[in-house]
Parts: C-alpha cells; sequence; structure tokens
C-alpha cells in the first residue's frame, strides 16, 4: 500500500496520528473572558467545567470564516479550531469586543506543538500514551493532564483527541506515542487522508466548502448558531436570510467516477447545483463529494442526477460505516479486535 492508503486504513481501522500546525488554540483568561466570547460567538455561551461547544466565527455578511470550538476548563475560557491565523483571530476578537475590558488572549502555539489522533482505538492508544485518565473524557469534553492539554473532537468520524503538547516536552511524549503506537500498527495520516476522512463523514471543511462564500444556514450548520441570540457579528444578516429564506443547501453525493469541483448537476437536462468537491472512498470503493443544490432538488436518497454524463446520487452522511460507533472503550480492545467484533 502507498503512505496514503497506510494512513487512511489506520485512521479506519487502528490509530492514526499527524501533528497539526493549522489547528488554533487561544486561551482567555480574566473575568471577563467568556463575555468577550458571548460578544463574538453566535452560540450561547454555556459550559460546564471540562465541556466544549462546536460553533463558528462570521463576518458582518453571515459567512463563516473559522470554524472553532469554545471551551472551559475551570474559570479559563479556550477557542479552539481552525481558518486564519491566531493573530488575525485575535485582533478580530479585540476590534469586536472592544466593551469588553477584562480578559487577555494568549496563542497556545507558541508555547505548545499540536498533535492529532485518530480512529476506533485512538481511546486505547492515548490512554496507554497519557494516562488512563483519558478513557473518562467524553465526546466534546477537555482536559488539562498535567501540562498536556487533551482535547476530545475529531473530523474523521471515529474517535477524536487534539492534543497540545509543552514545545520543550514534545520530543518526549512523541518518543513514547510511537513506541506504543507500533503495537497498534499506527501510522502517519497527512492532511489529504484526513481531508478525505472529513469528506465522507460531512464535517465542514473551512479550506474547502468554506471558501464558496456560503451561510451557515446553506451550509447545514444552523445547529452552530443560536436561536435566541441577536447580537454576535453577522447576525443581521443571518436574521434577514431566515426570514427571506434559502434557495440552495449543501447535499452530500457519491458517484462511480471522479467529478471536478464547479462542474454543473443536472436533472433532465435542467442544470439544479455544482460540485464543490469531491473524492475517492477507499471504504466505498466509489467518490464522496458534496454539492451546492437547489430547492427542492436538496434532499438526500434521489437519483436522478448526472454531471457531464455521469451518475450521481445524493445520500444521507454519513457516507462511510464508521468502525468507532462500534467500538466500546469499555468492552474491547485493540488487541483483541479480532474476537470483539464478531
Amino acid at each position: 500500500m502507498t503512505e496514503t492508503e497506510v494512513g487512511y486504513h489506520a485512521i479506519r481501522n487502528s490509530v492514526a496520528f499527524a501533528e497539526e500546525p493549522e489547528l488554533r488554540c487561544l486561551q482567555l483568561t480574566g473575568s471577563q473572558a467568556f463575555d468577550a466570547l458571548d460578544t463574538v460567538c453566535p452560540c450561547d455561551i454555556f459550559l460546564q467545567d471540562g465541556q466544549m461547544k462546536h460553533t463558528l466565527l462570521l463576518d458582518d455578511t453571515g459567512i463563516p470564516f473559522a470554524d472553532v470550538y469554545v471551551c472551559r476548563e475551570g474559570e479559563n475560557a479556550y477557542l479552539l479550531g481552525y481558518g486564519p491565523s491566531a493573530d488575525e483571530i485575535i485582533n478580530w476578537i479585540t476590534d469586536h469586543a472592544a466593551d469588553v475590558s477584562d480578559f487577555s488572549m494568549t496563542d497556545l502555539s507558541k508555547s505548545h506543538d499540536s498533535l492529532a489522533l485518530d480512529g476506533p482505538y485512538a481511546w486505547e492508544l492515548c490512554a496507554e500514551v497519557f494516562g488512563s485518565d483519558v478513557l473518562g473524557l467524553p465526546y466534546l469534553g477537555m482536559r488539562i493532564l498535567d501540562k498536556l492539554l487533551v482535547f476530545r473532537a475529531g473530523r474523521t468520524g471515529e474517535y477524536g483527541y487534539h492534543l497540545l503538547l509543552p514545545i520543550h516536552e514534545k520530543d518526549v511524549y512523541l518518543e513514547k506515542l510511537l513506541d506504543i503506537g507500533r503495537t497498534f500498527e499506527m501510522a502517519c495520516a497527512d492532511m489529504a487522508v484526513r481531508d478525505q476522512c472529513v469528506l465522507e463523514n460531512f464535517f465542514f471543511d473551512i479550506n474547502r466548502e468554506g471558501q464558496h462564500g456560503l451561510t451557515p444556514l446553506e451550509l447545514q450548520l444552523q445547529w452552530r448558531l443560536s436561536s435566541q441570540k441577536t447580537t454576535y457579528p453577522g447576525a443581521q444578516a443571518i436574521s434577514a436570510l431566515r426570514e427571506s429564506g434559502w434557495t440552495r443547501r449543501l447535499t452530500c453525493f457519491t458517484t462511480p467516477e471522479l467529478v471536478n469541483a464547479d462542474a454543473e448537476i443536472t436533472c433532465d437536462d435542467e442544470i439544479v447545483g455544482h460540485v464543490l468537491v469531491a473524492g475517492y472512498s477507499p471504504a466505498r470503493g466509489d467518490y464522496v463529494g458534496k454539492a451546492l443544490l437547489c430547492q427542492p432538488y436538496w434532499h438526500a436518497g434521489l437519483d436522478a442526477f448526472q454531471v457531464g454524463g455521469i451518475p450521481l446520487k445524493t445520500i444521507s452522511a454519513p457516507a462511510v460505516d464508521n468502525l468507532s460507533l462500534k467500538v466500546s472503550p469499555y468492552r474491547h480492545s485493540f488487541h483483541t479486535r479480532t474476537e470483539d467484533l464478531i
């Protein structure tokens, strides 16, 4: 197998690791840290200790420019995610939370390196390397273990952890991870592999469909917005679109052959949408993608479409049967997987 195939197989069947220099992590401290987040985030900032919540940062037209989690650990807040540089996010928050005074922001990338672990047995490897406390961490939970920050989230559809390692201790952690990881058949998953897994599970990708000027309503991300909140950046644009309605929506699809981004999608010779992104799925043996379809064609389960003569079928996400849905940390182990899943 190629390195790409090995990395994909590891994410879907064991565990894969990757360094994540593109992950941003800001720590917000001060008595008004959560007030600052409440001012700029379109979700409600009600967080229990150790809880994470998925949301977005929007520009004034209601278009997402960052895909983020807001997190709480004690009295400190964290903003974790993807998009612009940490400095750009800090400046944006400073500008939009100008009326909030008692808080400060620290870019943790200056003191920590980020590592991602994904796969149906990522929890087990994490526990062996970083301690059994990892096992009790729920989905969308965070914990500080000594100087290590652990965020359980992930976008591949499998168990996923974002680990922030102190730079001066990274080599020690990484050596132990690689050593124990060999017993889990751990492999490195490059960006292309992780992007494909994100695509198969219909997670939002700020660097792909996020570059097409679409609102959260068109991206099927309205669940990341509060239905009550009215005073965040982009709120007026979102409110106006909710009032008027939207006529196109992101939809998952499959095709037997590769289709190009921006290709027209037709139904009975009528143009009904466009391909935004597509990629080959080794788990399925065909191609999975995201399309922007017009109403009323934006529903799953329709196979009346074509892209230049190639048949296209809309489907419900996820496009793959993630093994992590069948693996329980309380009953299973990578080392006994053959017997466990019979």
